[in-house]
């Protein structure tokens, strides 16, 4: 049950980093000019088991589909736990994208994103605006990849964005591998989570299958530097921003930053919880659900003084693949809200937005 509307003792914090993490009871952090949020809320962001996704009965698979179906529809941000990901998996990207990181910002820009045709490659700090009504870029690193295709792929011959080849850094030698290997472990796992979406939709099962086989997904190896004492609220780690696609997986390292934008118009801290990733509804998803599951607002401010990590992948599906609503999300008395949009099209108008000024 997702309780709301709770009362909660209230905190202020005077600098950034002044509470102890680990404590249980809710707070409310005044961290400078615009940043409030509340740390603890438990109440707010359910932790959903996936284990019933990958049971035999067709009945455990609804029931997580029922909560499922709650947490879109309610919050839009849900962690999931017993999700069969391997840790040896996640453990090698960790590691292979922190050497990265480290590396001089000369090497790094060798394979920057500007340089390639198809959104690949590396962003340094400020290159990005994802709040546009802040000033300044947002003050992060960020490796961008997708599905690692040849050159002779037919949609990358037709100048389709987001096809085609990465651009893989030379050092650390075992980053394509690794960065690789995760990317290609999450799309796997983002066929099973659609499958508990189609449920939770009330539509077949295999309803996505058919149009999955060549996914729009992309990941973000994404880098937070501690935020400064004397920080400026326009160049937080990444500013208030919805995904674009229909759901996002987030693997975050055990320093939090991470924030929502909830339905009570609070921010609150999605706390990293081990073993666990947070999934978050994109616009895509709203848009196809007639506005039944929510997308929601988001943001990163690291206040821990640590270096933070996140591996960030956005899961569409195949890039013609178009409609304006689910046929259970609309009806002669609640028609479709949005025209008919393509997954690619949509994808691409927004992108272009934050990363190219469009």
């Amino acid at each position: 049950m997702i309780r709301r509307g709770l009362n909660f003792a209230r905190v202020f914090a005077n600098r950034p980093g002044a509470q102890d993490m680990s404590e249980a009871a809710e707070q409310v952090i005044e961290a400078g000019p615009g940043i409030r949020f509340r740390r603890n809320a438990s109440d707010v962001i359910p932790v959903l088991d996936f284990s019933p996704m990958l049971s035999g009965r067709v009945e455990d698979r609804r029931r997580l589909a029922d909560e499922l179906r709650t947490a879109c529809t309610e919050v839009g941000f849900f962690y999931i736990k017993n999700h069969g990901f391997p840790k040896a998996v996640i453990r090698r990207a960790h590691d292979a994208m922190q050497r990265f990181f480290a590396l001089p910002l000369a090497e790094k820009m060798k394979i920057h994103y500007l340089a390639t045709p198809n959104h690949r490659g590396y962003v340094a700090p400020g290159d990005i605006k994802a709040d546009h009504e802040l000033r300044g870029g947002d003050m992060h690193e960020a490796v961008e990849l997708a599905q690692d295709l040849p050159r002779d792929d037919p949609d990358y011959l037709k100048g389709i964005k987001f096809y085609g080849p990465n651009a893989w850094p030379a050092v650390p030698e075992d980053f394509r591998w690794a960065l690789g290997t995760y990317f290609d472990t999450q799309l796997e796992f983002g066929g099973r989570m659609l499958r508990a979406f189609a449920l939770a939709l009330d539509l077949p099962e295999d309803f996505f299958d058919s149009i999955y086989t060549k996914p729009m997904s992309r990941v973000r190896a994404c880098y937070y530097p501690p935020q400064a004492p004397e920080w400026d609220v326009r160049k937080i780690g990444i500013g208030a921003h919805k995904d674009y696609e229909i759901f996002t997986t987030v693997w975050q390292s055990p320093h939090a930053g991470l924030q929502v934008l909830a339905t009570t118009g609070d921010w609150i801290e999605v706390t990293p919880i081990e073993d666990t990733f947070v999934i978050n509804i994109g616009n895509l998803m709203q848009r196809w659900t007639n506005d039944k599951f929510l997308s929601r607002p988001h943001r990163v401010v690291n206040l821990t003084g640590e270096h933070r990590y996140s591996i960030v992948q956005f899961f569409g599906v195949d890039y013609d693949a178009a409609m304006d609503a689910f046929p259970t999300c609309k009806s002669q008395d609640e028609p479709a809200r949005y025209p008919v949009i393509s997954c690619g099209r949509n994808t691409e108008e927004l992108v272009a937005r934050t990363y190219y000024g469009g």
